[in-house]
């Protein structure tokens, strides 16, 4: 019987196994919104469309970033589309509006870091560059350190 992400079952039968990767690279460890907030990591929450030339551009670039790559072991990576946000939570995840793609970051306890921020005046949770998240993913961690 094989065991890791190519399962079976005692007849040989393939396992469902859930991910949260849906194409956006196994090596990031994706997790579900809910698991994120119970995993006591800070969490980086990409908010996309799989149809925004932007937020694929900016997901091709964020996924094979050495620097992203070494440092979402320490957090709770999270993708979710506008649809995916709770209906109750939807003003956290709309801190300035409602453009994609967006990423925020939370802390430990899943509270909403509005300080953390991109580099646009305008779209302040916009993300052009990979180098600026991996500096934010580096200023979440000094933060939340004990």
């Amino acid at each position: 019987m094989e065991a890791s992400d190519g399962q079976y079952c005692a007849v040989r039968k393939k396992l469902s196994i859930p991910s949260h990767s849906s194409g956006w690279s196994e090596s990031l460890g994706w997790v579900s919104l809910e698991e994120a907030k119970k995993s006591k990591k800070p969490a980086l929450v990409f908010i996309h469309n799989p149809k925004c030339p932007r937020c694929r551009k900016l997901k091709a670039r964020l996924v094979s970033h050495p620097g992203v790559r070494k440092l979402s072991a320490n957090f709770a990576m999270v993708h979710l589309t506008p649809e995916e946000i709770p209906a109750e939570e939807r003003d956290v995840f709309t801190p300035d509006g409602k453009y994609i793609p967006r990423i925020l970051f939370f802390d430990a306890n899943f509270n909403f870091l509005p300080e953390v921020k991109g580099s646009e005046p305008t779209y302040q949770y916009f993300y052009s560059e990979p180098n600026n998240i991996e500096i934010n993913m580096r200023r979440v961690l000094y933060m939340v350190k004990d």
